[in-house]
């Protein structure tokens, strides 16, 4: 008997029957199992406008296998409306505020499945760390990347698509004087042709192509075009699924293991995913009570070559990986290094579901003996400046930049800094230090996404380097290190460095380190007052762990 049951039959649940009753359903809908619907569809962020007609195409899908579909609605913030201002301080604290959404609803009514429709940056991971808390069967559907812009001639990215990163990236190539407002105009007006999440491998599509590497989400589903029919069977698919989940009794537990977070960092570092997905990966891992540390993270996720060039590592976007083969692909192609016994939500191991797919083009999809890069797709850093550990991309960042020594520049926020950078007070070989950004300083660990995108745009991605304790977007390149742990508010080192500094970032090597004398600092330096907080962040504030990690927010005792 399924737990919905346990308030739905006998006389005495009579109450709850007539409450389902009086919104339309019938006694013989509420004998089968009642399956959410969690839908982040909203007409603000155009990764999720697709939802609503996929959402009735779940509900289809369930009612076709047996059970009775119950719809709910969650928040859905687009990181690129919220960013490089206020508003990007909430997106963080957003993800747990998603799972609280799904904790509250599943238990409040005893639900017994869910299927969970999200496509952006904390959204997906915000859907399933809920699930893991609930720990009830459980499919992932996303909504779909959007279709690239095409553009030919002068493509920074070296091929012929374009996405929405490069808007930001063009700001800075406009004050440079490399484009003219005519042509930035163009790029505004044709970068984002569709509706879907944004076409290169940023946050969003890294997390939709992680879920399906965790088994939460149908094979190949990933990396189909939000505008593409198939789009629309896959949800009424995974409306099937789910009751075959549910008659098994297959939970999202038995799915995120171990074994199965493991092989989501190898297949990040493979696609040369977003460093925001060490914070993801690592919150996932504690909800599904595995011991999983940052500094493994690194260590796995440099053991594997990055395999797949998708912007802003590459020239390709998300429509090319999608028709090259997708996740199942990359997954054929690091077979050898993945364990791909582990359950799914088809019900079947991931040895089963990629069998009959192929990899379509080996420009998009390498092999393991021909890579992109021989460096892995993330690093975690150490040194002094980061006892406990810092984040970035090698994937992303210029051969010439992977060793990195300057002098330091140092700003309290993400808005000095752009000040200063748009003012020309930045100068190439510098290393510009960006404070008091991270989970608490922020508070909400704002993205410095703009930032390095008008430094690339200016010809200085890899003349300086930027480091904080703050986060990148998944579609920033550049020489760039985030997540430097403990950050400035816990009184981290990074809160004691000073103009002129020379700081060493060695990627490669791991280590991220100042000659500067720290710790005689601590004693003679007044840190700078963190901003003030009120609201949902100050709450946040008060109880988020290190991005080191995952930036969660403990939800048991440690």
């Amino acid at each position: 008997m399924t737990r919905s049951q346990d308030i739905l039959r006998g006389p005495e649940w009579a109450n709850v029957r007539a409450l389902y009753k009086s919104s339309g359903f019938s006694g013989e809908e509420l004998q089968k199992p009642i399956i959410a619907v969690v839908n982040a569809y909203n007409t603000v962020c155009p990764g999720h406008m697709v939802l609503k007609q996929m959402t009735q195409r779940v509900k289809e899908g369930i009612y076709a296998a047996g059970g009775t579909p119950i719809e709910f609605g969650t928040i859905g913030a687009c990181d690129g409306v919220a960013m490089s201002h206020k508003g990007m301080q909430y997106i963080l604290p957003g993800r747990e505020m998603i799972a609280d959404d799904i904790e509250v609803m599943a238990e409040a009514h005893r639900l017994d499945g869910l299927v969970l429709l999200g496509s952006c940056d904390k959204i997906v991971p915000g859907m399933i760390l809920g699930a893991l808390r609930v720990n009830l069967p459980t499919v992932f559907v996303n909504g779909g990347p959007t279709l690239p812009g095409r553009m030919k001639e002068n493509n920074p990215y070296g091929g012929e698509y374009i996405d929405h990163s490069i808007i930001q990236q063009s700001e800075g190539a406009l004050k440079s004087g490399a484009i003219t407002q005519e042509e930035f105009d163009w790029i505004e007006n044709n970068a984002v042709p569709t509706v879907g999440s944004c076409a290169m491998l940023g946050t969003a599509n890294t997390m939709c192509c992680l879920a399906e590497v965790l088994g939460l989400a149908l094979p190949g589903s990933a990396a189909i075009p939000a505008v593409y029919s198939r789009r629309q069977s896959v949800a009424f698919e995974s409306g099937l699924v789910v009751m075959e989940l549910v008659r098994r009794d297959i939970r999202a537990r038995d799915l995120v293991t171990r074994a199965a977070l493991v092989n989501a960092i190898k297949v990040n570092s493979a696609i040369g995913g977003s460093t925001n997905a060490v914070l993801h990966l690592l919150a996932i891992a504690y909800e599904a009570g595995v011991d999983l540390d940052i500094f493994e993270f690194g260590r796995i996720s440099m053991s594997v070559p990055h395999l797949v060039p998708l912007i802003p590592a590459g020239q390709y976007t998300l429509l090319d990986f999608y028709e090259a083969g997708g996740v199942p692909a990359v997954m054929k192609e690091l077979s050898s290094i993945l364990d791909l016994d582990g359950l799914t939500c088809t019900g079947q191991s991931f040895r089963e579901n990629i069998a009959p797919l192929k990899n379509r083009d080996r420009d998009v999809i390498r092999a393991l003996d021909r890579p992109v890069h021989q460096r892995g797709g993330i690093a975690v850093l150490r040194g002094n400046l980061a006892p406990d550990g810092a984040v970035t991309k090698p994937s992303a960042i210029p051969e010439k930049a992977l060793l990195f020594q300057g002098p330091a520049r140092i700003y309290e926020s993400e808005r000095e800094a752009l000040e200063g950078v748009r003012a020309g007070r930045v100068r190439e070989g510098e290393v510009l230090v960006i404070r008091n950004e991270g989970p608490k300083g922020g508070p909400g660990m704002p993205e410095m996404y703009k930032i390095m995108k008008v430094l690339v745009g200016m010809g200085l991605g890899s003349k300086v380097c930027v480091i904080t304790d703050g986060r990148f977007s998944g579609s920033n390149n550049g020489c760039f290190v985030g997540h430097i742990c403990p950050e400035a508010l816990d009184d981290g080192p990074i809160a004691y460095l000073k103009d002129g500094d020379r700081i060493t970032v060695d990627v490669l090597a791991g280590t991220l380190r100042t000659d500067a004398d720290l710790d005689l600092r601590r004693t003679q330096m007044e840190r700078t007052a963190p901003s003030p907080a009120a609201g949902c962040l100050y709450q946040y504030r008060k109880n988020v762990s290190a991005a080191s990690k995952g930036a969660y927010i403990p939800t048991r005792g440690e």
